[in-house]
């Protein structure tokens, strides 16, 4: 598997940002939840009202990631890209969900 870091830092700039400025280590604490529990869900909608401008980069760039490389037999592959070179700390697990179900739901959410 290729593990060229400057590859998805040049192929997935806003995709990568995306992930390490919302989904970092703490993000089911930095949040006001108001008394609800952490979503991903939340996160993702609050990205679109709050950043417009770079939804449609994202959200071209989470098409372009999900055509090149939800072909992955190995969820594990997955998790590692997204959280290594992606920058993501979301345990998707832990969600109930798979990285591949993870990353369509960002996606339909992101569309909406």
């Amino acid at each position: 598997m290729d593990r060229d870091k400057d590859k998805y830092e040049r192929l997935y700039p806003a995709l990568r940002q995306f992930f390490g400025g919302y989904f970092h280590q703490d993000w089911t604490y930095t949040y006001d939840w108001q008394g609800q529990p952490p979503s991903y869900q939340v996160i993702v909608r609050a990205f679109k009202a709050k950043n417009s401008p770079a939804v449609t980069q994202v959200t071209q760039e989470l098409e372009q990631f999900i055509a090149d490389h939800l072909t992955l037999e190995d969820d594990e592959d997955l998790r590692e890209i997204v959280t290594r070179e992606l920058w993501s700390c979301v345990y998707a697990p832990g969600l109930g969900l798979t990285y591949q179900q993870w990353l369509r739901d960002i996606l339909t959410i992101l569309k909406e």
